[in-house]
């Protein structure tokens, strides 16, 4: 049968061919459109060109026998497409495993110094050290010179006897002052020279009897003695051995009374003995009559010095205390004036500092010993170094 060539049917043709991209487009998955289309579009412009350009359209396309054509050539890759958007963030994944532990890193430079901090709170004060030793006793000052005396006033005329004033209160206890440091020991000197033995000297009077030694232990019994001869009747003999026992028990109770007393002696500690007399001190210091009841419990009396050496020795124990006065016995209490020892007795020695006993603010009743040895009148309320006679 004789193919028709007339214009209607290539222009249908053409139409057909062009419809059939657009039919392979269509069919393609969703996933496929977007930078393949210009490549199948591509195609079918070139399969069309293939089948169709060999005429000129205007003279109609050449007829087929019914078959599909080959693919034409490959063509060129197209452009790539444009990026997607970029997709939602996806979930972390899981921690991983700790790694090893790195070496140590090298020391790093030492840092500024900080600033002092606050200071602490007080600490607690410390326990009192150990009394330090006694120093040596000061050097005794000179006695002043003795100041003129004033003119003598006109003779007053005499007064009425008054009545007895009042004792007045003791004063406030004035404060201890402080203990001197112990003066550094000097280096000794070198030895001198022995001298020549002196001619002996004459025999001293015989000095008072000591007091008497404590009895000695009981000794072991002797051997028995031979059988005596009959005596004559022991009357007479008991009488006389009843009155030894008597002065025997007599001599045992003063000696009890002695050794108590030297018992209670014995509680001073330092003490200077002049002939039968014994001066002790304790190192404390009392008031006048603190000090009293002081040496009467021990039982002693406040010291009453009859001579020099008495009151030398009182004088060396003021000293070694290292205190500014002691008391006396010695009082004007009864009689201003006039002062005597605790049994009334008139003074049989004195050693009065210049221009004392002066009674000076008027209640100046009892004695008082420095360390020079001098006396001086002092007020019975003031505290001094308590020493006793024994």
């Amino acid at each position: 049968m004789e193919t028709a060539s007339s214009p209607g049917m290539a222009n249908h043709l053409a139409m057909l061919l062009l419809l059939l991209p657009m039919l392979i487009l269509f069919t393609q998955p969703p996933q496929s459109m977007g930078t393949e289309v210009k490549n199948y579009t591509q195609k079918a412009v070139i399969n069309a060109c293939t089948l169709v350009m060999c005429t000129p359209v205007e003279n109609g396309l050449p007829g087929r026998d019914g078959r599909d054509g080959r693919d034409g050539p490959r063509g060129e890759k197209g452009d790539p497409g444009l990026p997607g958007p970029v997709g939602r963030t996806g979930m972390p994944g899981r921690v991983g495993p700790v790694g090893p532990r790195g070496d140590n890193g090298s020391a790093g430079e030492p840092g500024l110094k900080g600033d002092s901090g606050p200071p602490g709170p007080r600490g607690l004060p410390g326990v009192p050290g150990p009394a330090g030793k006694e120093g040596p006793s000061g050097m005794q000052g000179n006695i002043g010179p003795q100041g003129k005396p004033g003119p003598k006033g006109e003779a007053g005329p005499k007064g009425e006897m008054g009545s007895p004033g009042a004792q007045g209160s003791a004063g406030t206890r004035g404060l201890t002052g402080p203990k001197g440091e112990r003066g550094a020991p000097g280096e000794p000197g070198a030895p001198g020279n022995a001298g020549e033995a002196g001619p002996a000297g004459a025999i001293g009077p015989q000095g008072p009897p000591g007091a008497r030694g404590l009895p000695g232990q009981k000794g072991d019994r002797g051997a028995p003695g031979d059988r005596g001869a009959k005596g004559e009747s022991g009357l007479p003999d008991i009488m006389a051995l009843r009155q030894q026992v008597e002065a025997l028990q007599g001599q045992v109770h003063r000696l009890q009374g002695a050794l108590s007393q030297y018992r209670k002696v014995e509680l001073f500690p330092h003490g200077r003995g002049i002939g039968e007399k014994i001066f002790k001190t304790g190192g404390f210091e009392r008031s006048f009559q603190d000090a009293q009841e002081v040496c009467a419990q021990a039982g002693g009396t406040l010291p009453s010095p009859r001579s020099a050496a008495e009151n030398e020795a009182l004088q060396q124990l003021v000293t070694a205390e290292n205190k500014a006065a002691a008391f006396l016995s010695i009082t004007d209490s009864k009689t201003e004036g006039e002062f005597t020892y605790p049994s009334g007795e008139p003074l049989v020695y004195s050693n009065w500092a210049p221009g004392e006993p002066n009674n000076n603010g008027g209640n100046e009743d009892c004695v008082e010993i420095f360390t020079n040895g001098k006396w001086n009148d002092k007020s019975c309320g003031e505290s001094r170094l308590v020493i006793c006679e024994f």
